[in-house]
This record gives structure tokens, sequence and C-alpha cells, in this order.
């Protein structure tokens, strides 16, 4: 019951957002809307709280400096890690090509969740002698989808949520990713 639920308010969210994105472009008159990096998949406030689940010692201190990534960015952030929270983060050895996933659930307004899965696999295929920067900038990443950020802005101006950053070096949020929040959680 809890799956089905978790998928019709992902169609709900999917069917919502472009709803609205294509009302923004078509009372505009542009051909792409604007800040096309919201993402409403995100929680209704910047502070929430996440709970590490199965993962050893090194992955709770990447959880934790994303959180500190995060906090210490001057966008009002605050993200907590509780035992008793409903949002996850995990990290295992997946075959999937992806580096981290976040997938949300319930309504935005009332009862949002998320899981945040960080693959290792793919990463210490890609990272080679980077491994610690990389799952650094991924689970900072993730946390981003947490504070309404999309994939790969609609912008020039380097961001941590662009697939192509370099992840040795982009491991915290970026002036833009900063800005953006705030502009999201007025």
């Amino acid at each position: 019951m809890k799956q089905r639920y978790g998928r019709n308010t992902a169609k709900i969210t999917s069917c919502a957002t472009l709803t609205v994105a294509l009302t923004v472009t078509l009372s505009l008159g542009a051909a792409t809307t604007a800040h096309a990096d919201y993402y409403s998949g995100g929680m209704p406030s910047r502070s929430f709280n996440v709970k590490a689940v199965g993962i050893n010692d090194t992955w709770v201190g990447f959880l934790d400096r994303g959180r500190s990534n995060w906090n210490g960015s001057g966008a009002g952030t605050n993200i907590g890690r509780k035992s008793s929270a409903k949002a996850t983060f995990t990290a295992g050895r997946y075959n999937e090509s992806w580096y981290g996933l976040y997938s949300p659930s319930g309504f935005r307004p009332i009862n949002r969740i998320f899981a945040i899965k960080v693959n290792a696999k793919r990463l210490a295929e890609k990272s080679g002698s980077k491994m610690t920067e990389w799952c650094r900038s991924t689970t900072t990443h993730e946390l981003g989808h947490a504070l309404s950020l999309d994939d790969n802005p609609n912008t020039t101006k380097a961001s941590l949520m662009k697939h192509n950053r370099n992840r040795a070096t982009v491991q915290a949020p970026l002036s833009y990713d900063v800005s953006e929040v705030k502009r999201i959680y007025k």
C-alpha cells in the first residue's frame, strides 16, 4: 500500500509540475520556463532531519559533511541527523549507472519524506583516486534535491546540481545554489 501511494504521489507531483510549467510558458509566451532549476520533490522547508540507514561510519561522515556543507553555506538550511527521522540516507553497491538517487514520497506540504541512495560501486568505478571527494559531492548534491533544486539548472553559472561538474572540486553548494535555495524558500 505504501509503495502504491508513493507512485501515485510521484505521478500527481509530475502532472502538477508539468501543468505549472506549461502555464508559465504559455502565459509568458516563452519557449522555456522561468527558474527551470526548481524541483517539486523537495521538502516543504529548509529545515528537516534525515537518518543514516545501514551504513558504516565512513558513509555517516559523508552524510554529515553534506549536511554541514549546506548548513554552513548561508542558504539558511538546518539539516539535522536523527535516528527517528523518516527521511533516509543509505549507500550500497548497486548495479545501476547512477551515482546518487533521490526518491521523494508523500505530499510536499503535508507528509513529504525522501530516501537517498548513493551508489558506492559506480563512484568507485569512475572516481579514480578521488573517491572521497566524489562521495562528498554526490551526497551534498542529493541533499540539494531535498532543498528543491533540480538537476542541470538552466544557468551558465557553476552549480553543484550540474551533472557535468567537477566532482573532485565541487563538493559544496556554490553561490548560485545558495541563492536558489533562498529564492525558493522565501
